[in-house]
């Protein structure tokens, strides 16, 4: 007996070493008329435990540095056979050095949902083999998430999550909703994950790091030096917008994830400090222009 409890305990602690995520699902279906309504919970269920329970990365986390995502599915048809139509939000969030804040470092929201699942059936996944459409679409986030997060922590940290996203797009490329003239606009995985693995726009993926560690991870600390360096990682960018413009996916992700936040860090600086960032702001997100002037307040 003694032995049978070692071996459990034992279990247990692997299974908690092997758990990177944290996540939070949410299934919702309000306009659908449903004779099954519980097949949404069980789905939920469903994807919490095989996003939680599966061992994504070599690295073992503890309690509190494990990701926080959240996935937040709207679904607005589910036909007799059981095929789900509807969107997703995912959101990351990571934690801030000597602070209870916790920093979005990715909110995305995908248009372009399908899959088909029956009540009960296993979830699984392997990679370089699509098993089921739904596993393969829930790691394509997961590996986005680790490599934001990962991104944020270490300087193009996240290199080997987003090529296992690429990988992921390839193999689901005659799929709906993986393709590059799907979803909304060039709101898709293929840009998304095209644009994080294109060296071409490293410079944003270093922000993020630049933006995380030097920035907030310091901003409780030394406000003022925190704030200079998230200017100076803005900055970075002028260069990529104009060869390019700033009209890449990833560019447009950065801002609309972190636009908020933005403002709150400038509300404290100095005025000659608000005019510069807002002049840079208008060159680098010009869509959020009327929201940046709350940084004059």
């Amino acid at each position: 007996m003694r032995v049978l409890l070692l071996i459990v305990f034992s279990f247990l602690f692997s299974v908690l070493q092997a758990q990177e995520i944290n996540s939070t699902i949410q299934v919702v279906a309000p306009g659908v008329q449903m004779t099954n309504k519980q097949i949404l919970t069980t789905l939920q269920n469903a994807i919490q435990q095989f996003v939680n329970t599966r061992k994504w990365t070599e690295d073992n986390y503890e309690a509190k540095e494990k990701i926080e995502l959240s996935i937040f599915f709207n679904f607005t048809a589910i036909s007799q056979n059981n095929d789900f139509q509807g969107s997703m939000q995912v959101t990351v969030n990571r934690p801030v050095f000597n602070s209870t804040y916790k920093s979005t470092v990715f909110n995305f929201s995908d248009e372009d949902v399908t899959f088909n699942y029956r009540e009960f059936e296993n979830l699984d996944y392997t990679e370089g083999q699509n098993l089921h459409d739904l596993t393969s679409l829930i790691s394509f986030y997961v590996y986005m998430s680790l490599g934001y997060n990962y991104d944020s922590f270490g300087e193009l940290g996240g290199t080997d999550y987003f090529k296992k996203a690429q990988n992921i797009v390839n193999l689901m490329n005659n799929k709906i909703g993986w393709g590059q003239s799907d979803g909304k606009g060039i709101k898709n995985r293929f840009n998304l994950a095209e644009n994080l693995n294109n060296k071409r726009f490293e410079v944003l993926r270093k922000l993020t790091y630049t933006y995380h560690r030097n920035g907030m991870d310091a901003f409780n600390d030394k406000p003022e030096d925190a704030r200079a360096a998230v200017t100076d990682g803005l900055k970075t960018l002028l260069e990529l917008v104009q060869s390019y413009g700033n009209g890449s996916l990833i560019q447009k992700t950065f801002f609309s994830t972190k636009y908020s936040e933005i403002i709150d860090i400038y509300t404290g600086a100095t005025v000659p400090e608000k005019n510069s960032i807002l002049e840079l702001l208008a060159q680098l997100d010009p869509s959020n222009t009327a929201k940046y002037q709350k940084i004059k307040s």
